[in-house]
């Protein structure tokens, strides 16, 4: 049976959290192809991740399109036959009956709480302190209280990852203490959705991460995102519904999603590579390699692959890291050795966005009802 409400999860022998995102659903009733596409969603998420290495399942609100009872009631159908704990937060389209109370009987009875992972910290807000769909509001209670979770990180050692329903600079109140405590604190993440399509932004300091909707889709297939904390790097993939199988590299870190809470620098030498496969067939060889130095990863568990690559020949600059398993599923970062290319990073979060990354779901083209899609 899953669970909605947790305060702790036990960290795995890896000591690294992977979590999966499923996109806002916009369910109305039974029968419509998202309440479909959510059913097919758990039994692949039973089937392939909830045996090893998935910790929770998120989803990001906008749960109920229309706030109802039904849709709810549709949404609890399939989220309790998943057998990995699950959290979710409140959407716009959740309050539509300007009421938080199908919400906290469907969902959780708290509008904001946080858990604990390890050495990390989930934190579950309420970007609508009023229950109405045009609130977008961080109250000065809630806000309080983030601060007060965020100074706990600082003196327990821990790293924060923020949970919620839109990019902050939505935010029509609440928004500038927010965009405050996100630079001032060790948040390495804000995972959202909203959007209704994929995008990464990288300010520098902070992650932003927003996963497309399973309803009301207006671009690529539908699907999740799988996301891991490995140290300080995040790891974010989109993987459509029906993939045989995923593959991460987890560390080191990609160079579009370098900051600098997330990485420090690497030098020439030995480089650890770690990854994560989740196969509907069991993995027997895993290789990495930049240009002709290569290695063999090895495994414990089959999913959590680790070895090092020997870069002591290579100068420092921005490198391919491909990683193989069986030589039929692939995937690649850009790794950088030595110093950190420049950047330039915007103020507001969403004008940082790294673009389109199509082996990660990336189409960059911003199909959705806030910005170039339908007005849903």
């Amino acid at each position: 049976m899953s669970q909605s409400t947790f305060e702790s999860l036990p960290l795995s022998p890896t000591q690294t959290v992977s979590w999966i995102h499923i996109g806002d659903t916009h369910l109305t009733r039974p029968g419509e192809q998202n309440e479909i596409d959510l059913g097919r969603i758990v039994d692949e998420i039973n089937d392939r991740y909830a045996k090893e290495g998935v910790d929770f399942v998120f989803v990001p609100g906008d749960i109920a399109d229309d706030g109802s009872v039904v849709a709810y009631e549709a949404f609890r159908a399939h989220l309790d036959r998943l057998q990995l704990p699950w959290c979710g937060i409140v959407g716009d389209h959740d309050v539509h009956e300007k009421s938080f109370a199908n919400f906290r009987k469907y969902v959780a009875p708290e509008l904001y709480s946080g858990f604990t992972i390890g050495s990390y910290r989930f934190v579950r807000l309420n970007a609508f302190s009023e229950p109405r769909p045009d609130a977008f509001i961080l109250d000065e209670e809630q806000l309080r209280w983030l601060e007060q979770e965020l100074q706990h990180c600082v003196t327990s050692g821990q790293k924060a990852v923020i949970l919620l329903h839109c990019y902050p600079s939505e935010l029509k109140q609440g928004k500038k203490e927010l965009q405050r405590l996100l630079q001032l604190y060790p948040v390495v993440l804000v995972d959202m959705g909203h959007t209704h399509y994929n995008e990464l932004s990288n300010d520098g300091r902070v992650l932003y991460g927003a996963t497309r909707s399973t309803g009301q889709i207006e671009e690529g297939p539908v699907g999740y995102s799988v996301i891991t904390l490995d140290g300080d790097a995040v790891s974010w993939h989109f993987v459509p519904l029906g993939s045989p199988s995923m593959l991460a590299i987890t560390q080191p870190e990609d160079e579009r999603l370098l900051t600098v809470r997330s990485a420090s620098v690497v030098l020439p030498g030995p480089l650890p590579v770690h990854a994560r496969i989740w196969s509907s067939r069991p993995v027997h060889a895993v290789t990495a390699r930049i240009g002709d130095l290569r290695t063999s990863l090895i495994s414990e568990d089959g999913v959590f692959w680790t070895g090092a690559l020997d870069t002591g020949t290579l100068h420092n600059g921005t490198y391919e890291l491909h990683v193989s398993a069986d030589d039929k599923l692939n995937s690649s970062i850009r790794v950088v050795l030595g110093p950190w290319p420049d950047r330039r990073f915007a103020e507001i979060d969403h004008e940082n966005a790294i673009g389109e990354w199509r082996e990660r779901g990336l189409l960059g083209t911003q199909l959705g009802p806030n910005k170039n899609g339908k007005k849903w």
